[in-house]
C-alpha cells in the first residue's frame, strides 16, 4: 500500500503523466494439454500479461502513444518484459513505431493461424525496431515498411515490407522478411474470405533456412462462427526441400462467455513427424 501511494503522489507532480489518457490491460490463461504419446496430462499457465498503454497529442497536431507490457509465471512472482514495447507517433503522413514492433511481413501475416491453442503458420514474419506505415491515400491498400538495425538484442538485422489490400468481404497480403540471418528470411502471400459467419482463407511462403534448399509452408483454414460458438480447422504443411516434415490438422471449438472470457478444445495431429503428434488442450482465456 506504501508503494502504491508513493508512486500516486509522484505521478501527481509529472505534467506529461496527466495529460495522457492511460489504459491498463491484461490476459490470463490456462490450459490442461492431454497427450496421448505421452500418456500424459500437464496442467499449463500459459499466459500471465499486463499492459499499460498510453496517448497524448503533440503541439504541431500529431499524437504520440505508447505501451509497455510485462509477463509473469508460475515459476517467478516477478513482472519480467514481456516484448511489444513500444513508441508511435501518427499524423498525416501515417505512423512511425519505434521499439519492439510488428515488422512488413509480420503486420498482415497469420490468416490460416485460427485455433486457440495449437496450429499456426510458420512463415508470418519477425518483429522489428522500426516501423513506418505511410499513408498512401487508396482505399484498402495498407503497407508497412520496417527494419532492424546491427546489434538489436531482440530481432535479427534486416529489413522487411508487406502490403494489404481489402475490399468487401476478400482480403489478400504479401510480404517479405529479408534479414542478415538466413534462419529468418522468408516470404509468403495469402488470400482470405469472410462473411456471414463463414471464414476461409490460404497462404503459402517459404525460407532459405534449410542447408539442401528451401523450407516451404502452406496454410488452409476455415471457420464458421454462430452466435458465441466458433468452430475451426486449419491444416498446416511444411516440406524441407520437397520432402514432407510436417503435416498438422488442428480442430478447434471456442466459446465466448462474455466480459472477455473465452473457453475452448483444441485438437491436434501430425502423421508425418518422427513420433506421430496427437494433442488435446483444453483452456480458458481472460482479456480484460
Amino acid at each position: 500500500m506504501k508503494k502504491i501511494i508513493a508512486v500516486a503522489v509522484a505521478g501527481a507532480f509529472v505534467a506529461p503523466v496527466m495529460a495522457a489518457d492511460v489504459t491498463i490491460s491484461g490476459n490470463l490463461e490456462y490450459v490442461l494439454v492431454s497427450d496421448d504419446q505421452a500418456n500424459t496430462a500437464d496442467f499449463i499457465a500459459e499466459d500471465a500479461v499486463v499492459a499499460v498503454g498510453a496517448s497524448s497529442e503533440l503541439a504541431n497536431g500529431m499524437s504520440i502513444s505508447g505501451s509497455i507490457a510485462m509477463e509473469g509465471s508460475d515459476e517467478n512472482s516477478n513482472l519480467e518484459p514481456d516484448g511489444g514495447n513500444n513508441i508511435t507517433i501518427s499524423g498525416d503522413f501515417g505512423s512511425l513505431s519505434i521499439g519492439d514492433v510488428s515488422g512488413g511481413l509480420d503486420s498482415f501475416g497469420d490468416y490460416t493461424d485460427v485455433a486457440a491453442y495449437y496450429g499456426g503458420f510458420d512463415a508470418d514474419g519477425d518483429d522489428a525496431a522500426f516501423a513506418f506505415k505511410p499513408n498512401l491515400g487508396i482505399a484498402g491498400v495498407t503497407a508497412v515498411i520496417s527494419a532492424t538495425p546491427e546489434g538489436d538484442a531482440n530481432n535479427a538485422e534486416g529489413t522487411s515490407y508487406g502490403l494489404q489490400y481489402s475490399t468487401g468481404a476478400f482480403s489478400v497480403y504479401y510480404g517479405k522478411d529479408e534479414t542478415a540471418a538466413a534462419a529468418s528470411q522468408m516470404s509468403a502471400a495469402g488470400v482470405k474470405y469472410s462473411a456471414d459467419g463463414i471464414m476461409l482463407a490460404y497462404e503459402s511462403g517459404e525460407s532459405p533456412q534449410s542447408g539442401s534448399g528451401k523450407v516451404e509452408f502452406k496454410g488452409v483454414a476455415a471457420t464458421y462462427t454462430m452466435g458465441d460458438l466458433k468452430f475451426g480447422i486449419e491444416m498446416q504443411e511444411q516440406t524441407d526441400d520437397g520432402t514432407v516434415d510436417s503435416d498438422e490438422t488442428t480442430l478447434s471449438a471456442t466459446y465466448t462467455l462474455g466480459g472477455g472470457a473465452s473457453v475452448y478444445i483444441v485438437n491436434t495431429e501430425d502423421d508425418k513427424t518422427s513420433t506421430k503428434v496427437d494433442k488435446t488442450a483444453v483452456g480458458i482465456n481472460f482479456a480484460f
